[in-house]
């Protein structure tokens, strides 16, 4: 009797190692494009109070979702650090990018902004997609990369701010390391460094990751350990440039310092934040600090439920983990301004961990629903509130 000799399996094993990039590719978009129409639509209800050829027009909305620091990032683009006291606190990675994709492009470094910044955004949703697909299955990355960008400050990946830049940044570095390219994670951990002068904590998350690897063994150490030590290089870079260009190799630490940016002790921004919270309710300086104390306090109740329960990660996820406590500890110990924790809300999205452990709450349908309508709608609100230009937000 003959025997059939099956197809080479070669071209189908391609297409399989394949598929999942592609699939997270697609996700990214979808999501993007859909919270794309939303910010669009929302801006221009917005703005239906002010003259009507004004409502819906793109120009406009593009000014109004250019606020705050995305000014002072196309100031920089355009006029570099020379610009007044406070501005080397904006670190040049955004800032070159916005540089370049103004020469290539049409409508000025406003609109070189916005692309740079929605292309990182589509970016980290792709990573982040990838790393949750790596570590929990196809559904639960689905769902994370919805919730991040359902996130109530998740507008700030798709307007003129470097947070998706950062974001995915570290995504990337984190899956690298997570799948062994060290050199390839050290790199980007640099230019995260590069973005933000807190990308050199991803050096803790790398190096716990690091040493599962290589089973806690300190004497099994290779070469490929000193890629995490790439990760401080953006910062030493702005750096050295700072000293030949500004005057002093501190000069970003000078200008934060002008902006009133100091630390505290673990938790004592956040202390301090409950203590802002004044009787007026309506107050916007007590409203900034309950959003800011709350929603970190959220990211550390999800934080703990990473830890223990139901849906506690695996031993060998332990990096994730780490990423997240630095991250929150570092935020609820940072006061800028007078205010403590002043942007909190909205850094607290770089938890990574605390979107897969909501993900893998998500399987229930109530909890799926729940997550997305109410994020949702607050997304909205505060789209709104930082149009017009509340400092609640910025």
């Amino acid at each position: 009797m003959e025997t059939l000799t099956p197809a080479p399996p070669q071209p189908v094993a391609a297409a399989v190692s394949h598929r999942p990039w592609r699939t997270a590719a697609l996700t990214g978009l979808s999501v993007w494009a859909t919270m794309t129409v939303l910010h669009l639509a929302v801006s221009a209800l917005a703005r239906l109070p002010r003259r009507a050829a004004e409502a819906g027009d793109l120009w406009s909305i593009a000014l109004a979702w250019n606020g705050w620091d995305a000014g002072h990032y196309v100031r920089i683009a355009e006029e570099g650090y020379h610009i007044g006291p406070g501005f080397p606190a904006f670190f040049p990675l955004y800032p070159l990018l916005i540089r370049a994709f103004d020469v290539i492009t049409p409508g000025g470094p406003l609109i070189a902004a916005l692309l740079v910044a929605n292309l990182a955004a589509w970016g980290a949703l792709v990573m982040l997609h990838r790393l949750a697909d790596h570590e929990f299955g196809p559904r639960v990355a689905q769902r994370a990369t919805w919730y991040l960008a359902a996130f109530p400050m998740g507008f700030f990946l798709f307007i003129g701010y470097n947070e998706s830049l950062f974001l995915l940044l570290a995504l990337a570095a984190l899956y690298a390391g997570r799948r062994g390219h060290w050199w390839l994670a050290g790199s980007l951990g640099a230019l995260s460094s590069a973005t933000r002068l807190f990308g050199v904590l991803l050096m803790v998350p790398l190096a716990v990751e690091y040493l599962r690897q290589i089973g806690w063994r300190p004497r099994a150490l290779r070469p490929d350990v000193l890629g995490i030590a790439l990760v401080p290089l953006g910062v030493v870079a702005y750096s050295v440039y700072c000293a030949i260009d500004l005057g002093s190799p501190l000069a970003f630490s000078i200008a934060q310092d002008q902006w009133g940016r100091q630390y505290t002790v673990p938790g004592g921004a956040w202390l301090t934040a409950i203590g802002q919270a004044g009787p007026g309710v309506l107050d916007p300086a007590t409203i900034g600090a309950v959003l800011d104390a709350g929603t970190t306090l959220a990211g550390v109740v999800l934080l703990a439920l990473c830890v223990t329960g139901r849906f506690r990660f695996r031993r060998d996820q332990l990096y994730l983990v780490a990423q997240g406590a630095i991250t929150l500890i570092m935020l609820m110990s940072t006061e800028v301004g007078g205010r403590s924790m002043q942007s909190a809300a909205r850094y607290t999205m770089e938890a990574v961990a605390i979107f897969l452990v909501l993900a893998r709450m998500g399987s229930h349908q109530l909890v799926d629903r729940v997550v997305l309508v109410v994020g949702v709608g607050l997304h909205a609100v505060f789209l709104v509130v930082f149009m017009s230009g509340t400092f609640l937000v910025a």
